[in-house]
């Protein structure tokens, strides 16, 4: 198992948005001249695929994938995007229910505290809580939630909130969030598992950590509270998220998904084509992954073929 850690963490993390025409803190969307070779820079393309894989009978993964373009007050188009996925444990019904819970409970807050405030004229800026605050409290209620309904069950989160030209993660677990671009596709979140662990520690070998990898030393629905990481990076024009489970990022290695997805028209093609692919492999757990493109150039070079 590989996952490659390497994130652009600055202060911004720590400010409330104010929105599109008083955010100096986070950076407005360029401008159309800026990205004008990229169809889609001024909205996300969105692609969402979840398989239940070739052994389980139930799917126990959650997905969400919301979208909103707010172009006001003569600024160019600000695209906003919530993507989340969360993957269940617990056994059948309970990590379904476990997973689905924590996704509702948690996009739920995020709309209420970052999303709806900006369509509301009357609402001032001031007193909203920070953006990193916002997640880690969503994560923390979804994480109560689960201990008082779901004492037996628990589930992985990972969360990707797009405003303008930046994406705040949350994570928690063994899911992934990836950030690609032709020829380039990196892992921004560390594996919660005592297997990521161990091998970091230098106390076991790759192949070693595999027997040991679905041991998670953090998830919701685990100890009293949870610690979400929590991370901002920019995010341009023609650069991707993807979002994935490990029934995913297990049976395809980075570069595997890099070329699987450089061949795809579309990011829904390249969804349905990544879960393909995994179940070839052996599908012996759920499949789910998100993509979220800022502009799709490989759309544009199949167009002009």
């Amino acid at each position: 198992m590989t996952n490659q850690h390497e994130l652009s963490s600055t202060s911004r993390s720590q400010q409330a948005w104010d929105g599109p025409a008083h955010s100096p803190d986070l950076p407005i969307a360029r401008t159309h001249e800026a990205g004008a070779n990229l169809r889609g820079a001024s909205e996300f393309l969105i692609g969402v695929a979840s398989d239940p894989g070739r052994v389980r009978d139930r799917n126990e993964d959650t997905v969400l994938a919301l979208q909103l373009v707010l172009a006001q007050q003569g600024l160019p188009p600000m695209p906003m995007g919530l993507f989340m996925l969360a993957d269940g444990m617990g056994g059948h019904v309970e990590g379904q229910q476990a997973s689905a819970l924590a996704i509702r409970l948690a996009a739920r807050h995020i709309l209420n505290h970052i999303v709806l405030p900006q369509l509301i004229e009357e609402a001032g800026t001031g007193g909203r809580a920070p953006i990193n605050e916002v997640l880690q409290d969503s994560i923390q209620l979804a994480h109560e939630a689960l201990l008082r309904r779901l004492p037996h069950a628990g589930t992985t989160m990972t969360m990707a909130l797009a405003l303008g030209d930046g994406v705040y993660i949350a994570h928690v677990g063994d899911s992934r969030a990836y950030l690609g671009e032709p020829g380039h596709l990196r892992s921004l979140t560390r594996d919660h598992s005592m297997a990521a662990r161990l091998l970091e520690m230098g106390s076991l070998t790759p192949e070693e950590a595999k027997h040991q990898r679905n041991i998670l030393y953090k998830a919701l629905g685990q100890g009293t509270e949870v610690e979400p990481d929590i991370l901002y990076h920019d995010l341009e024009p023609g650069q991707y998220l993807l979002l994935c489970c490990d029934g995913l990022w297990d049976k395809i290695t980075d570069e595997g998904m890099m070329d699987i997805i450089r061949a795809c028209p579309l990011p829904s093609v390249a969804c349905q084509r990544l879960v393909d692919q995994a179940n070839r492999n052996g599908g012996e757990d759920n499949i789910s992954v998100i993509i979220a493109a800022r502009g799709w150039s490989w759309q544009i070079q199949t167009l002009e073929t």
